[in-house]
């Protein structure tokens, strides 16, 4: 397969969709990605984060746009960067690919992808009717000051009046078998963004090499490219060992992490940093070494969350969310947890709940008490709507990040049943993507 506009060069964008509706706008956003104009360029990218890959959610486009973005960086045009002081465009189309190998849902299995992609029992032609509703999806009003999609809503009405109401159960097959048709065409681009992927390795750029390695790690999860992972690790083990500065070094290190390796080495490192980015390597979870590394770092969270100028691209927040995510995957033993827990309490903020306080709780009272509750003029709400969806909301409250807790001492007092306090936190699993020992991407509420 090839990459840049060759690639694309049969595509009917009118037929793809994204976020918004029908993909038609996304050819111009592409090319205006190496063009002169820098406020375009800027609008490109938001294009690439708010519809081509929206929430981390893929889409039909997401796929041929990738192997666009992939020719686009070699053009020496992407090597600077759209604003003064910001990093090169090349970086955040890297991080961009690296997203979106993640939407590749690399723990599913090729066959059981293809059975979710072509179930037995729906019809192609319901699967042609989901399409055809996606690409009527709404429009793309974040970047389209001029929409006019809302001027007549009361002629739409008019006009649906007389359109029977589909089966709700097959609209949502289909949309599922879609959405994982759409994975699929990420897989099977996966082989193509790689090479170029690998090429900026050795770009004169730190930040982009880094996100090179993220996604190239990334692309390498999926299956049919993990028996790649040994030579690229080498690679990234020399790259580590080269680099001077820690935003880098941390970074390569976390990075070898994901491809398999075991950076035992690297927890000898001089730099704090860095020594916990290797203790973060799922590799290492069982390593006594590693998680006494990361005791020790949440023990001091503020300076961990200074650590770095440049964050790893794979850690989206707070350096310390990471490692307390990676540490409550370890400890079942709360003593253990309680010097980190005390020195996160320090520092933490209401809107942080989902993220290391609002999990602290639950590690430290497993088995909430149950009583009765008290009968009450109306209801307490419950967690947002949004919490069926999402394993973590930034809603800001702690009845968000932890459904029963409640943000009043009154509402502390009437605990919910273990089924309300404690439920199953289900997700979509085509519909979001997450990486162990990571925070999710643009959800940072500091």
């Amino acid at each position: 397969m090839t990459i840049g506009w060759d690639a694309v060069a049969d595509v009917d964008w009118s037929r793809l969709f994204h976020a918004y509706g029908a993909a038609t706008d996304t050819p111009a956003q592409l090319r205006a990605l190496t063009g002169e104009d820098a406020a375009a360029r800027g609008h490109a990218v938001d294009h690439l984060w708010g519809a081509v890959l929206h929430q981390g959610t893929p889409w039909a486009v997401t796929a041929p746009a990738a192997l666009v973005v992939a020719g686009l960086l070699a053009d020496p045009a992407t090597g600077a960067p759209i604003a003064e002081g910001e990093a090169p465009l090349r970086a955040t189309l890297l991080h961009f690919l690296g997203r979106v190998a993640e939407a590749g849902q690399p723990e599913l299995g090729d066959d059981e992808l293809h059975a979710m992609a072509f179930p037995a029992d729906v019809d192609e032609r319901a699967v042609r009717a989901a399409w055809d509703a996606m690409l009527d999806g709404d429009c793309d009003c974040a970047y389209d000051e001029d929409c006019t999609c809302d001027d007549d809503p009361e002629a739409d009405s008019a006009d649906d009046e007389d359109v029977p109401e589909p089966d709700p159960d097959l609209i949502a097959k289909a949309t599922d078998a879609i959405m994982a048709r759409v994975v699929v065409d990420i897989r099977s681009a996966a082989a193509a963004l790689l090479p170029p992927v690998e090429a900026a390795f050795t770009d004169g750029d730190p930040r982009v090499r880094v996100n090179a390695v993220d996604a190239a790690s990334s692309l390498l999860a999926l299956p049919g490219l993990r028996g790649r992972r040994g030579a690229v690790a080498a690679k990234v083990e020399q790259a580590a060992r080269r680099a001077v500065h820690r935003d880098e070094r941390a970074a390569l290190v976390l990075s070898l992490g994901y491809l398999g390796d075991k950076p035992r080495g690297h927890l000898a490192d001089p730099d704090p940093a860095v020594r916990a980015c290797a203790a973060l390597a799922p590799t290492l979870a069982d390593d006594e070494a590693a998680t006494e590394e990361l005791l020790t770092a949440l023990r001091r969270p503020a300076e961990a969350d200074r650590w770095f100028t440049d964050r790893p691209p794979q850690i989206r927040a707070h350096v310390r969310f990471a490692l307390l995510d990676a540490v409550l995957r370890r400890v079942a033993d709360f003593e253990r947890l309680l010097p980190a827990a005390v020195a996160i309490a320090a520092v933490t903020t209401p809107a942080c709940a989902d993220w290391d306080w609002g999990r602290l709780l639950a590690a430290a009272f497993p088995s909430p008490v149950t009583r009765p509750r008290r009968p009450r003029a109306s209801p307490t709400p419950s967690a947002p709507t949004c919490a069926r969806w999402w394993p973590t909301r930034s809603c800001g409250t702690p009845g968000a990040a932890t459904p029963g807790w409640r943000s009043t001492r009154s509402g502390c007092r009437t605990t919910a049943t273990p089924a309300a306090v404690w439920p199953n936190r289900r997700r979509d699993r085509l519909m979001a993507t997450r990486r162990p020992s990571v925070t999710p991407a643009r959800r940072d509420p500091s």
